[in-house]
């Protein structure tokens, strides 16, 4: 059956976010194959061949420092974003946000985001991504991240954008 082009479309399924041990290796390869997927399609829009997230392994993630948190739809992990301290007290940097791309433009995203803001509302957030990611960079303006420096990594061109702690927080 075709939909009446006015009928409403159906709702994607609901995210759900929760906590993930990446020092576990079934997590580490489940956040791993969604990095790698999602890190080469980064690449390529930012057109660059050698991009330093597709070196990373299944033990670098197991024995890295960062907290993870994935998003679920339904028993399937569609994305996730890590995060870790800085050397400043009452600082996260946002290491990583990654998507699956058939889950993209869909709110995880989105969801990812709003749950970190969520566990850590005193917190200032830093992270950097490409100058050419417009997704990436519309996603972190909606949620007021302010442009802080840009730089160089090789040819790569990175922006470090900056969202202070919530006010009241």
């Amino acid at each position: 059956m075709i939909p009446h082009p006015g009928a409403a479309r159906e709702a994607e399924p609901s995210v759900v976010i929760q906590p993930l041990n990446h020092r576990e290796r079934p997590t580490a390869e489940s956040i791993l194959a969604i990095q790698l997927a999602a890190y080469t399609q980064e690449a390529k829009l930012l057109g660059v061949a050698d991009f330093p997230p597709l070196r990373r392994s299944v033990a670098d993630l197991q024995a890295s420092s960062e907290r993870f948190f994935g998003a679920y739809r339904g028993d399937a992990l569609v994305g996730a974003v890590a995060v870790e301290s800085t050397e400043t007290l009452g600082e996260l940097c946002i290491s990583s946000l990654v998507v699956a791309p058939a889950a993209q433009r869909s709110g995880v995203g989105t969801a990812l985001l709003r749950e970190l803001l969520r566990q850590f509302p005193t917190q200032t957030f830093l992270v950097s991504t490409g100058v050419g990611n417009a997704p990436a960079l519309a996603l972190y303006e909606r949620f007021r991240f302010v442009e802080l420096s840009r730089r160089f990594v090789g040819t790569l061109e990175l922006v470090e954008l900056c969202r202070p702690r919530s006010p009241g927080a």
